[in-house]
């Protein structure tokens, strides 16, 4: 079984950790990345399930679209039939804020320290919202390699 589900059901469905998704899109390395995040992002915005499903599909497929010229047609098109409502899905792909949102995403990463995807940010926050630790994790890890550094964080008072 794959590192994300295991995570998911042992500390998120655990209530243990909250998973939040940024947006990274290495556009030097893959030039459809920038469609691919937002049509993520624009079908996560109807339904945080269609982005998920969406998100799966995209790195399912990569080889397909990575530099494919009709790469946003075929975002459209899974998303449609994944169930997105597509005047909704449109307005959102063609307006300037999406954008600006995983460019916002981008610049956070890149302050934190990421340079590159997978990577993961592991952060520990006081019941005042205040940081207190903070982990990098870089790279497609296995289960255990989280489990620890969750495990240390959580620990941590």
């Amino acid at each position: 079984m794959q590192t994300g589900p295991l995570l998911d059901e042992a500390y998120v469905a655990a209530g243990k950790v909250v998973k939040v998704f940024r947006n990274f899109p290495l556009t030097s390395i893959h030039p459809n990345a920038m469609p691919a995040a937002k049509a993520a992002h624009c079908a996560g915005q109807q339904d945080p399930k269609l982005f998920w499903s969406l998100h799966d599909w995209l790195f399912a497929n990569l080889g397909v679209w990575s530099n494919a010229a009709n790469a946003a047609d075929q975002f459209r098109k899974q998303a449609l039939a994944l169930g997105v409502n597509s005047a909704q899905y449109d307005g959102c792909v063609q307006d300037a804020r999406t954008e600006a949102l995983i460019q916002r995403d981008l610049q956070e990463g890149a302050s934190q320290g990421v340079r590159g995807t997978p990577a993961f940010l592991l952060v520990r926050v006081n019941a005042q919202g205040q940081t207190q630790t903070t982990r990098n994790l870089s790279g497609a890890l296995p289960f255990d390699q989280f489990a620890q550094a969750i495990q240390e964080l959580l620990a941590a008072q």
